[in-house]
């Protein structure tokens, strides 16, 4: 087989478990658009990688991991509600990333890349990179599994449990910001929200349990992604744009299935 599909098919699938197993509890906790503004912040990660002349993808990481540990950090420390302080983070970085980018000399055709997604360009080292970092993530979820679903269904009987919940919140908000920022290899900055939050929609639809629902999750993220990696070889058309829209008909067609 190719290669260049191999890499690509490790990459997706290894990237769909992530976002599958974490957007679980994105949704149970209604953090969609934290999501949001976590991919959106990479913006300005790649365009600082550019001017220091390092790796964009490397540099959105770094950042969006500031980004979105900030959130948690100015939850905690304001009255604010959580959709107004990501109301204003999600535009400031963008801006900041917009106002750096135009410091960049020279065209650099792979910002289409970073907004879009590109997963067919993964080399040997990103793809090593990403497994790393994969086997960290889910190591840490593994971990600290049950705290996490205890703090997502009932924050305050956590609490109550003598769990340090804010420290919770820093490390989860962690492993969430890091997992989106790979997924934008995958889908890029604009749709990687999508990979997240659709196939934890999806298994909630039908699945009557909260088990059920991460293994219906995952099962629907992968098989989405391969299906659309799949298409989109096939047909040649853009890799991201067709995984949003495969997984995004299988949530369609989980309403046939849905449970009262």
């Amino acid at each position: 087989m190719n290669p260049v599909l191999v890499r690509t098919f490790i990459a997706g699938i290894s990237v769909s478990f992530l976002c599958s197993v974490v957007g679980v509890f994105v949704v149970v906790r209604k953090m969609a658009f934290f999501v949001h503004a976590v991919s959106h912040s990479a913006l300005t990660g790649v365009a600082i990688g550019y001017l220091l002349g390092t790796s964009p993808f490397l540099s959105s990481i770094g950042f969006g991991i500031i980004a979105g540990v900030s959130v948690s950090y100015l939850i905690g420390k304001s009255k604010l509600f959580v959709d107004t302080v990501i109301g204003i983070l999600l535009p400031f970085t963008m801006s900041i990333g917009l106002i750096l980018l135009s410091f960049v000399r020279g065209y650099k055709p792979d910002v289409m890349s970073y907004l879009f997604g590109d997963i067919l360009s993964t080399g040997k080292r990103d793809l090593l990179l990403l497994i790393v970092i994969s086997i960290f993530v889910i190591s840490l979820i593994a971990l600290f599994l049950k705290t996490f679903i205890l703090v997502a269904l009932d924050r305050d009987f956590a609490k109550i449990k003598g769990y340090k919940v804010e420290i919770l919140d820093y490390l989860f908000m962690f492993l969430v910001s890091l997992v989106v920022l790979l997924a934008t290899k995958v889908v890029g900055i604009i749709l990687v929200s999508a990979l997240v939050v659709i196939p934890a929609a999806t298994a909630m639809n039908v699945s009557e349990s909260l088990k059920g629902t991460f293994w219906l999750s995952i099962l629907f993220g992968i098989f989405g992604t391969a299906l659309g990696i799949f298409i989109s070889y096939m047909f040649n058309l853009p890799t991201g744009p067709v995984i949003v829209s495969v997984i995004s008909i299988l949530f369609l067609l989980s309403f046939l299935f849905k449970r009262n």
